[in-house]
């Protein structure tokens, strides 16, 4: 059972995983690794039997100057010939006995494994294609049952989505995850009278509702007298607050429906759906299908609480690599769940928690907090810094107005134009404002909606 094993099976388990990962796909055969493996001087051998010797990567590592392209140097990239060196010794045979009967077949198991035939699109500072294999497919699909029996449904369960068509692991998530169980699905938007009358045309059990919009969308579906007694399972699709599920526990009642509200959540990236098995247990991740990691977002150091990095497992389309998704969780819990399941959980999360989306004079942006810090610290010519964010007393947009105490005795001016500049190749945003400061005259952070961490 792949939920019920010890924490030293899962170890060994993901730990041949992990290898044949990095020496039979990713070194050989995506752009980006081979020559990020090749700047830090090690192999994908190497890097199999310590994880930490590469750092943790995401957007920006891969899109500095902001193109998406850039994200085709994760995609892999191997032909009939690499996939023969690399592909394991049975699927190998079966390939090749299977050409003898049947012309084409070979090549049609390779393409299954090498060809990218499916594109979801992810990212939080910016947006970047994520490409799957075939192959790929069935393991979102098999992960996708695996969360149906997580989430205590079943093939007699009815799900009806109330969200729009959309090209994200999300949207393809959940309605692979209903095929992989063999669930009756509707997807029929998020216009809450399609929703309607899809619920007038299913027994739904299940309701599928986005996080941020589900307490709004539950009244109109009541104030529409949409049949929602039937429905026994709301889930909540994107890690949701403590205030989210509290506004839909009211929604519900208001609607007097008796269903219990459980969490899935993908985080960006990724392409595997986790989810809960009863309110508050934590997202239950596939320890056979991917490691996930709690780093310190400043250092990359491990640590109890911190941002969720994921290594995808068995997956042969774009090459995730300990990837930084921008989600910030309070724990990973490797202890046996109330349900009797051994895998590792993820408690408290909270969804692009370093990536906020803010509303700029230009528009709405994700802005990485990350890429800020980054730019700022560890500089021989500023001492001491703070990044305030928040509303301008002005208009009401957002500002993002750097402050810097100078290491040296150099020009202000220059140093607020190197900073800015820094700032935008790292971020991907120009700030509002460099303001150079006295040492001692930082904001405290009293009056601001968020504030990154100074050096001291």
């Amino acid at each position: 059972m792949w939920d019920k094993r010890s924490t030293a099976q899962q170890a060994k388990d993901q730990q041949a995983a992990l290898r044949a990962q990095l020496v039979d796909v990713v070194g050989p055969f995506s752009p980006f690794w081979r020559e990020r493996f090749r700047a830090l001087g090690t192999t994908a051998s190497q890097v199999a039997s310590d994880l930490t010797k590469v750092a943790a990567v995401g957007e920006r590592d891969i899109c500095p100057d902001g193109n998406p392209t850039g994200a085709a140097a994760l995609v892999v990239q191997a032909g009939e010939s690499g996939w023969a060196l690399h592909a394991d010794g049975p699927q190998l045979r079966k390939a090749l006995a299977s050409r003898l009967s049947r012309s084409g077949s070979y090549s049609a198991v390779v393409e299954a494994d090498t060809r990218p035939i499916s594109f979801v699109f992810a990212g939080l500072g910016l947006r970047y294609p994520v490409a799957s294999t075939r192959s790929d497919l069935d393991v979102v699909a098999r992960a996708g049952a695996r969360l149906w029996s997580v989430l205590g449904l079943s093939r007699s369960d009815v799900l009806v989505a109330a969200m729009a068509p959309d090209a994200s692991a999300t949207y393809q998530g959940l309605s692979l995850a209903a095929l992989g169980a063999g669930s009756p699905a509707l997807f029929p938007g998020d216009d809450p009278d399609e929703v309607a009358a899809a619920l007038r045309l299913v027994p739904a059990t299940v309701l599928a509702l986005y996080t941020d919009t589900a307490e709004e969308l539950l009244d109109d579906l009541d104030e529409a007298g949409a049949p929602l007694a039937s429905v026994t399972t709301v889930l909540l699709v994107g890690a949701p607050t403590d205030d989210e599920r509290s506004a839909v526990r009211d929604a519900l009642s208001r609607a007097g429906v008796s269903a219990k509200a459980l969490a899935v959540h993908v985080p960006e990236g990724h392409r595997l759906l986790w989810g809960e098995c009863a309110e508050g247990s934590g997202l239950h991740t596939y320890p056979d299908l991917e490691i996930v990691e709690l780093l310190d977002p400043e250092t990359a150091e491990g640590a109890a609480a911190g941002e969720v990095v994921v290594t995808q497992l068995g997956m042969r389309g774009s090459a995730l690599l300990r990837w930084r998704t921008g989600d910030v969780a309070a724990s990973l819990d490797t202890g046996t769940c109330r349900c009797g399941r051994t895998v590792p959980r993820l408690a408290g999360v909270r969804r692009a928690a370093l990536v906020p989306l803010l509303s700029l004079r230009s528009g709405h942006r994700g802005v990485d907090l990350r890429g800020l810090a980054a730019a700022l610290e560890g500089r021989a010519d500023v001492r001491d810094w703070r990044v305030v964010i928040g509303p301008s007393p002005r208009d009401g947009h957002d500002e993002v107005v750097v402050h810097v105490v100078p290491g040296g005795d150099g020009d202000v001016a220059d140093l607020a134009v190197a900073v800015a500049r820094d700032v935008r190749a790292a971020a991907g945003l120009l700030p509002t404002q460099v303001v150079v400061s006295e040492a001692g005259e930082l904001p405290d952070g009293r009056r601001i909606s968020q504030r990154v961490h100074s050096r001291v």
